[in-house]
C-alpha cells in the first residue's frame, strides 16, 4: 500500500503544503547564494604592480602609467600590488595573483568537496535520524559558519570554513526535495522542480553583490537570512512517510491529523491500521533488523543500473552548471549582470519543466533539455574557434546562457525523476548518492574552465560532449510519470497496488459522496 491516497485524502496541495514551501523550499535560496558565493568572492579585481618609487595617486594614474597584472619579478621583486576599491575579494584580500592564484580555484574545490561529504553524511542522516533533525540542524548550523567564515583572518580559515559551509548545503539539498515531495499528492509533485526558488537566490546573490561588492559583508548578509527561517521548527512535522515505515505509526498519525486540520479535510477514518501496515510490510522486509544504507541503492540488478546512470548525469550536470557559473568573471560585460542572467535563465526552464513533465513524462523532458545543452555547447566551441575575439563576446554569452538554460531544465527535471525512482525506505539514500556524485564534478569543474579567456573550445567541447552522452543514457531509463512514489522495497518491486489501496480508493469516493450531498 502506499501512502499517496492518505495524503490525497487530506489535501494533496493546500495550505499545508504552501507552509512546507516556505519552511523547506524557501531556504533554497540562502543554499543557492551560499553555493555560488564564489563566482562573486573569488574574482580578481584590476590591479597593479606599482614600483616603490611611483607617488601615490589614484587609480586613473596606474590605469595610464603602470602595465595591469604584472606580476612582480627579480626586476621589479620590490613593487607593490595595489588592487582596484570597486570589489573587495578573498582575492585582493589575501593577495591571491601570480603564484597564488591556483588557491581561489582550490578554495572553490574545496568548498565543493564539502558539499560531497556533506551530501554522503545528510542522506544517511536524514534515512536515520529523520528529516526534520537532519534539516534544521544543518540549517542552524550553515547560519553559524557563515557568520564565523566572515571574520576569517586568513586563506586557511576561510577555506576550512567554506568546506564546513559547503557540508551544510550538501546536507540542506540531499534533505530538502524529498522532505517536500513525502507532502504533496501525486500530480503536484512536479512543482518540486518547478518552483524558481533557486533561481531566486542567485538573482538576489547578484543584486546584493552588486549594492555591497565586499566578500566578508556577504557572508554576514547570508547569516543574518537564516533567522526566520529557524521559526520553521515550531510548525514543521516530521516526514508522515518517515515515520510509518519505521514503525512510528502513532506520530504519523498526528501528522496526518496536522495536515487534515490545516487544510481542512477529513482523514480517512481507518487511517492508523493503514499506517500500521505500512510499518509491518516495512518489518517483514528488515527481518534482519538492520538500518538500509548506501550499499541498498545497488542491492540487485533492477536498481543497481538506474542508480549508475542517475549518479553519471548528475556528476556531468554539476560539472557543467557550476563550470558556468563560477566562470561568470569570464564572460564579456558586467560581472554582477553576467551572474544575474544566468541566474534569470532558469526562470522559463524550472516553469515550464512543471509542465512538460506531466505532459511528456520525466524522460523526455530531460532529453529534449539534454539536445539544448548540447547543441548550444557546441556552437559556442565553433564560434570560438572560427570567430575573431573582437566579434564572439555577444555570442559566446548568448550561447552559454543557452547551454545554462539546457542544464538547468534537465537538472529540474532529473531532481524529480531521481526522487521517484527510490521507495521511502532509501530515497534519501538515492537522492544522497546522486548528490554526492554532482559534487564529484563540482570539483573537477574549477578546473576544467579554468583556462585563459581565448580557451573556451576544450571547455565546452566537454560540455557538449558529456550532455550528447546523458542524453542517450536518459532514453533508457524508465519514465515514473503518473507512478505512485514507493514507500518499501516491496512496493519498488511491485507498484500495480494490493487490498489496502482498493480499501483507500472507497473511503475517497465515501468522502466525495458525502462532500457532493452536503
Amino acid at each position: 500500500m502506499h501512502t499517496d491516497d492518505i495524503i490525497e485524502a487530506v489535501g494533496g496541495m493546500s495550505r499545508f503544503q504552501i507552509l512546507i514551501i516556505v519552511f523547506i523550499f524557501g531556504p533554497k535560496i540562502l543554499i543557492a547564494w551560499g553555493m555560488l558565493m564564489m563566482s562573486f568572492a573569488g574574482t580578481t579585481p584590476d590591479w597593479w604592480c606599482v614600483p616603490a618609487t611611483a607617488p601615490s595617486v589614484d587609480e586613473t594614474y596606474y590605469m595610464n602609467n603602470v602595465t595591469q597584472k604584472l606580476c612582480p619579478t627579480s626586476d621589479n621583486i620590490t613593487c607593490q600590488v595595489v588592487y582596484s576599491q570597486d570589489k573587495n575579494t578573498v582575492v585582493s584580500e589575501w593577495d591571491l595573483i601570480c603564484d597564488q592564484n591556483i588557491l581561489k580555484n582550490i578554495i572553490t574545490s574545496v568548498q565543493m568537496a564539502g558539499v560531497f561529504f556533506g551530501a554522503l553524511i545528510g542522506g544517511q542522516s536524514a534515512d536515520v535520524l529523520g528529516r526534520k533533525w537532519t534539516y534544521f540542524i544543518s540549517l542552524v548550523l550553515q547560519g553559524g559558519f557563515n557568520l564565523v567564515a566572515a571574520f576569517s583572518v586568513n586563506w586557511q580559515m576561510f577555506t576550512a570554513l567554506r568546506f564546513l559551509i559547503g557540508m551544510m548545503i550538501g546536507s540542506l539539498l540531499v534533505v530538502s526535495y524529498p522532505y517536500f515531495m513525502e507532502f504533496v499528492g501525486r500530480k503536484w509533485r512536479p512543482i518540486a522542480s518547478a518552483l524558481p526558488v533557486w533561481v531566486t537566490g542567485v538573482c538576489a546573490f547578484a543584486l546584493s553583490s552588486w549594492l555591497r561588492p565586499d566578500w566578508s559583508h556577504q557572508h554576514i548578509i547570508l547569516a543574518a537570512l537564516h533567522l526566520p527561517f529557524f521559526a520553521g521548527w515550531f510548525f514543521v512535522p516530521e516526514s508522515l512517510r518517515w515515520l510509518a515505515v519505521n514503525g512510528r505509526t502513532d506520530e504519523a498519525e498526528k501528522v496526518v491529523d496536522q495536515m487534515s486540520r490545516y487544510n481542512k479535510r477529513e482523514k480517512p477514518p481507518n487511517t492508523l491500521q493503514l499506517l500500521k501496515q505500512v510499518a509491518e510490510e516495512e518489518k517483514s522486509l528488515r527481518s534482519s533488523g538492520s538500518k538500509y544504507t548506501y550499499l541498498d541503492i545497488y542491492r540487485g540488478w533492477s536498481i543497481c543500473w538506474k542508480s549508475l546512470i542517475i549518479q553519471f548525469v548528475w556528476a556531468c550536470l554539476s560539472l557543467v552548471y557550476y563550470g558556468i557559473s563560477f566562470g561568470a568573471g569570464r564572460l564579456a560585460g558586467n560581472l554582477y549582470l553576467n551572474i544575474f542572467l544566468l541566474g534569470v535563465v532558469e526562470v522559463p526552464t524550472t516553469v515550464l519543466t512543471f509542465f512538460t513533465n506531466n505532459k511528456f513524462g520525466r524522460k523526455w523532458t530531460a532529453v529534449g533539455f539534454f539536445a539544448v545543452a548540447t547543441s548550444a555547447a557546441f556552437g559556442v566551441a565553433i564560434i570560438a574557434k572560427t570567430v575573431s575575439k573582437d566579434e564572439q563576446g555577444v555570442i559566446i554569452n548568448v550561447l552559454a546562457l543557452v547551454t545554462k538554460l539546457g542544464v538547468g531544465g534537465a537538472w529540474a527535471a532529473y531532481a524529480l525523476w531521481s526522487n521517484e525512482t527510490y521507495p521511502t525506505v532509501i530515497r534519501n539514500l538515492g537522492y544522497g548518492a546522486a548528490n554526492t556524485a554532482a559534487r564529484v564534478g563540482g570539483m573537477i569543474a574549477p578546473y576544467v574552465f579554468a583556462g585563459g579567456d581565448s580557451n573556451l573550445v576544450e571547455p565546452f567541447v566537454i560540455v557538449g560532449s558529456t550532455m550528447a552522452v546523458c542524453g542517450l543514457l536518459s532514453v533508457v531509463m524508465k519514465d515514473t510519470k503518473d507512478q505512485p512514489l514507493a514507500d518499501t522495497m516491496g512496493d519498488q518491486k511491485n507498484t500495480r497496488g494490493d487490498v489496502t489501496m482498493v480499501a483507500i480508493h472507497k473511503d475517497l469516493e465515501n468522502q466525495e459522496a458525502s462532500a457532493s450531498l452536503s
